[in-house]
């Protein structure tokens, strides 16, 4: 028998409609916005279906769990039949308006648990010129087709330095690929661009009620005040000696839709120094660009070099959701700061049981919500929103506790 964990810090629970816990999720509808944070225990993978039914998968990470560098990785779920790619594409396919056709697909930064590992134990493809390992985001590839791609490196891979390992060469291989089979195109990120990532299906129905602006890419990052951007790599010849920290160029974005805001940024974190040298925390530069928002996605699982002061005091966001497969991603230093901040909520992919009981009677617990895949749907023209825990142990989709409504 499968062992549920129990929600931690319950806070407000409440259904709308025939909504009840244990019922199966009902899924996205014409005017509602739905953000999938899919947990698998390999990597990240978020899906997106915005109001008009445009959607977007944003990372599908997979690292195997015998992979000795990480040892403490979380539970997989819902097991091991499959690699976390394929268990992805199934999701999809079951809340997707459009089935197996994804109209943007964005690959946050360039590692591996968020593009699929070499090291992970995949099929290699036959004859597609030049073959790939089915992981990652190359696996959902094999029933999901794109529209178009994004990513921080296109069209040269070669800022702030040459872009190229294993992994990425991969990754590269299957763009390649779905490019020539399928006709997906890649595009270049603009960043301070606002609807460059645009509504496909009905844009007008929702124009002035729905953008998402580009926040950063590669150490780029846009100035809200100014409307202009700052190449923060260029600013000093020592940010590109020895080895590049790659997820300070993690890419980063804001949706608005009505009142409702999110952000989601990838592992951004770290920073670079300026010409005369201090230091400058991109992961800050992108909070003052992005501004205060409803729900943030955490940089970086919340690990310990993340969600610093100067990021949280400029989004001053009302709910967290971090998305987890490491069990180090569990920093109760972090957590705490998180919830010092503002009266948030934090949504927790997965606890360690060990974890939770050490740290049992701790305040910051009961703010804490765990586990499975969580949903943030915004509705009512963006003006309302919850937040879904659904159970991961298998695909039935069911719903395990909803949160909300909220105001946005």
């Amino acid at each position: 028998m499968k062992r549920f964990l129990p929600l931690i810090g319950v806070l407000l629970l409440s259904c709308s409609g025939n909504e009840q816990v244990g019922d199966v999720y009902r899924g996205w509808k014409s005017g509602e916005m739905d953000i999938h944070h899919i947990y698998t225990g390999h990597g990240e993978a978020n899906f997106l279906i915005l109001p008009d039914g445009t959607s977007m998968l944003i990372d599908t990470g997979d690292h195997d769990p015998a992979y000795e560098v990480f040892p403490y990785m979380t539970k997989p779920m819902p097991d091991n039949s499959r690699r976390a790619g394929e268990w992805v594409a199934r999701y999809i396919e079951r809340v997707n308006p459009h089935k197996n056709k994804v109209d943007y697909m964005m690959l946050s930064h360039f590692h591996e648990d968020h593009m699929g590992s070499m090291s992970s134990n995949g099929e290699m493809t036959s004859g597609r010129n030049p073959d790939y390992k089915l992981v990652g985001l190359a696996q959902v590839g094999e029933w999901i087709q794109f529209g178009k791609a994004y990513d921080r490196g296109y069209p040269n891979y070669n800022y702030p330095k040459p872009i190229s390992d294993t992994h990425i060469e991969n990754y590269r291989a299957f763009l390649k690929y779905h490019a020539a089979k399928y006709g997906m195109q890649q595009e270049k990120f603009e960043v301070g661009a606002l609807n460059q990532i645009a509504l496909c299906h009905k844009p007008e129905k929702y124009a002035g009620s729905f953008s998402i602006r580009n926040l950063a890419s590669s150490g780029e990052v846009w100035d809200s005040k100014s409307n202009t951007t700052t190449k923060y790599y260029d600013l000093n010849p020592g940010n590109i000696e020895g080895s590049l920290n790659e997820n300070t160029c993690s890419m980063a974005i804001r949706i608005d839709y009505g009142n409702f805001s999110y952000y989601t940024g990838g592992d951004l974190t770290w920073g670079v120094n300026e010409s005369e040298g201090n230091y400058v925390y991109l992961e800050a530069k992108a909070g003052e660009a992005c501004g205060e928002v409803d729900v943030c996605k955490s940089n970086h699982h919340a690990y310990a070099d993340s969600m610093i002061e100067g990021f949280l005091d400029a989004v001053k966001a009302k709910h967290y959701i971090n998305c987890t497969w490491d069990l180090q991603h569990t920093q109760p230093k972090i957590l705490k700061r998180m919830l010092s901040k503002s009266d948030c909520t934090i949504f927790h992919q997965y606890l360690w049981p060990e974890q939770m009981q050490k740290h049992q009677g701790e305040e910051w617990t009961n703010k804490v919500i765990e586990q499975g895949h969580i949903v943030v749907k915004a509705y009512d023209k963006g003006r309302k929103y919850k937040i879904y825990i659904l159970s991961a142990e298998d695909e039935q989709m069911r719903i395990k506790a909803i949160y909300g409504p909220y105001e946005a």
